[in-house]
């Protein structure tokens, strides 16, 4: 069953929105474009070639018309991959069903590894997955400050010198055991390490709003022929530790209800087994990567904390969110509104056009599911 989003997005200026909107069928060549909220000016587009084995989509800038991302899916069989044109041959960001004993799967749902700029734990285990750091060039009249690349790339620690301080300068109440004198020390830190982010895509339903019974039957047919069959969201997997463990009756029920309360507060603390994201795999559907999305996700949280606890996957606030307003009489065609948290996106640190040709690649896994539901019908 689709997600059901407890209240709708309220405006705000956090929430960058983007108008997405097929063209005519009539034209010649068939385009999605992205545009602004109340604008008519064409920031990204996504143009379909067909080649001999795949099927490849360029999301392109219009402004300079730059390939950002290309999404490549098999004309037989069935993978979705995303790269930059910058990736080295093979490697690729691939998404995977979400597995079925996951606490987050729904149906149609999918899921992906990315590199971010969330902290990581020190003692976390080194990455062994191939990782390529292009740059896209981001969108015109944007400040230097709100500039990402992907995958974001850390800023490099400066060198740390420690000098003792003179007899003249040292405080008298301090002890006087540091030395007066003495060569400098030169300690160089190591720059932080990435952290892998889980990311979900499911579907969900718009909610329905509690008004009176007249004003749902005059929406109804207002809006008859939106179905919003394809919305969905885009949301971060938070790794949280358990509680500390306590023995005192009713403690470890309060503090589970404190955990998921601070779960968007939480470090991400991602393990081994959850750090599959980028695969050094070949073109070949046989070498699709594998992620182990899911594996150590519990079905249901523990009903008490013991010290023998794993972590625990809670879903974060959508970082993305689609709202389909297609028409169900139109032919070949869609329209909606995409919102995109900007402080979310900003913790990320990814560029805006990664989330945007995510989007793009899902939202046609979706109308390709609807049309493939829709002929199963039909036989």
């Amino acid at each position: 069953m689709a997600d059901i989003l407890p209240t709708a997005t309220p405006p705000s200026t956090r929430y960058s929105r983007f108008v997405v909107k097929s063209n005519d069928v009539l034209q010649g060549e068939s385009r999605i474009n992205v545009m602004k909220e109340n604008s008519e000016e064409v920031i990204w587009f996504k143009e379909r070639y067909l080649g001999e084995k795949e099927i490849v989509e360029h999301i392109v800038h219009n402004a300079t018309r730059t390939i950002c991302w290309t999404v490549h899916r098999p004309l037989r069989g069935w993978y979705i991959r995303l790269r930059a044109p910058t990736f080295p041959p093979g490697v690729f960001i691939t998404f995977n069903p979400v597995p079925s004993r996951s606490s987050h799967y729904t149906e149609a749902a999918l899921s992906f590894h990315s590199r971010t700029s969330l902290p990581c734990a020190p003692d976390e285990s080194p990455v062994t997955t191939y990782f390529a750091s292009p740059s896209p060039r981001p969108p015109p009249n944007r400040s230097s400050s709100s500039i990402h690349s992907y995958p974001p790339t850390p800023p490099a620690a400066p060198d740390l010198v420690l000098q003792p301080p003179s007899p003249t300068s040292a405080s008298e109440d301090l002890p006087n055991t540091l030395p007066s004198s003495g060569p400098k020390k030169k300690l160089k830190t190591n720059p932080s390490n990435p952290s892998v982010s889980e990311f979900v895509l499911a579907p969900y339903a718009d909610p329905v709003p509690s008004n009176s019974l007249f004003a749902r039957v005059l929406n109804s047919f207002r809006d008859y022929d939106k179905m919003n069959y394809y919305s969905f969201t885009l949301s971060r997997i938070a790794i949280q530790a358990p509680p500390p463990y306590s023995s005192a009756p009713g403690s470890a029920g309060l503090g589970l209800g404190l955990g998921l309360a601070s779960a968007s507060q939480v470090p991400l603390t991602m393990t081994t087994s959850t750090e599959a994201s980028i695969s050094a795999s070949s073109a070949s559907p046989s070498n699709s990567s594998k992620t182990s999305s899911g594996d150590t996700a519990p079905a249901s949280l523990p009903s008490a904390a013991t010290p023998t606890s794993g972590l625990t996957s809670i879903k974060c606030l959508p970082l993305l969110t689609y709202h389909d307003h297609t028409s169900s009489l139109t032919f070949r065609s869609m329209t909606g509104l995409l919102e995109i948290d900007q402080a979310e996106e900003q913790l990320l640190g990814i560029d805006t056009s990664f989330w945007i040709a995510a989007a793009l690649a899902y939202l046609d896994f979706l109308s390709d599911r609807g049309v493939s539901e829709v002929l199963l019908l039909l036989v």
